[in-house]
């Protein structure tokens, strides 16, 4: 009699435990079935490791709605993600999806974003039939940092160093043979003979004061004066040439460090900011290239 009663509560306790269990999966179920929202499909050209089904559906960090399905699109090539998202149609219309990982605990959801001009550029382009309407993708953060990386690498493989290392040279040579040459010599010589022409007329000058020459002195304080002025003239022209000669050459090589030396430093320092910054403007070169 006892054995019946224990065998009829062991019984009785199995069989409540099983109808509440096919409650809750039934609760479960209805619930997600009735579930406030609409589905949606977005395709990633990179890997979803992390992402899960019932991973979190985010509109800029707010809940709204979540993963129901992961699998590759019909091209093999892209990974098919499809969610229920609660948000009006005037809303979903203009979104863009994103992996992002939740700090350092790799949970990977989805973000959801406005769609910008350039969103529409990175997005992959999708060549079948979707079953539920599209909301396209942009590379996750992680994606776009290893690109710029190898963006970085390219342009670096296509700086023609032995080029530039020639220009210097050549620049260097270039003042030296300026500074050595003849161009300056002449110059100087100029110089010297404008002075010496000076000092004589200031000699005959004095001479005319003391004989009481006034015309004389007139005359020759003109003639003095008129190729005083000729030689500066001829000297500053010649000194404006050399002047500018030298600040050219003196600011190809000032650009070429500055920017050899910009590059080092933001790859050491930060890689993220070479790849995501605007190209720089053009016209900046050395002499040959301006």
């Amino acid at each position: 009699m006892v054995k019946r009663k224990t065998y009829f509560s062991v019984g009785l306790f199995v069989i409540i435990g099983v109808i509440i269990a096919a409650i809750a999966i039934i609760w479960v179920g209805a619930s997600r079935y009735f579930e406030k929202g609409a589905k949606f499909a977005t395709y990633f050209e990179e890997s979803v490791q992390g992402l899960q089904i019932d991973s979190s559906v985010k509109y800029r960090g707010v809940d709204v709605g979540r993963v129901v399905h992961i699998g590759l699109a019909p091209d093999n090539r892209l990974v098919e993600v499809e969610m229920k998202i609660g948000l009006s149609t005037d809303v979903t219309k203009d979104l863009v999806a994103k992996l992002k990982t939740a700090g350092i605990t790799g949970i990977v959801f989805i973000e959801l974003d406005q769609m910008t001009p350039e969103d529409i550029r990175l997005s992959p382009k999708i060549s079948f039939p979707s079953k539920y309407p599209v909301i396209p993708s942009r590379p996750s953060d992680i994606k776009q940092l290893f690109t710029g990386i190898d963006d970085i690498i390219q342009r670096i493989r296509q700086i023609d160093f032995k080029r530039v290392s020639n220009q210097v040279i050549e620049t260097t040579k270039a003042i030296e043979t300026f500074v050595e040459g003849e161009r300056i010599k002449e110059i100087l010589k100029n110089l010297d003979t404008s002075m010496a022409n000076l000092n004589s007329a200031s000699e005959k000058a004095k001479n005319l004061f003391v004989e009481g020459d006034i015309e004389g002195i007139v005359a020759e304080v003109g003639e003095a004066a008129a190729k005083t002025n000729y030689l500066i003239d001829t000297i500053n022209r010649k000194m404006n040439i050399a002047t500018t000669e030298i600040q050219v050459t003196a600011e190809n090589m000032r650009r070429l460090s500055e920017t050899l030396e910009q590059l080092i430093e933001r790859l050491h320092a930060d890689p993220s900011d070479i790849i995501f910054s605007t190209p720089p403007p053009k016209g900046r070169g050395l002499r040959g290239e301006q």
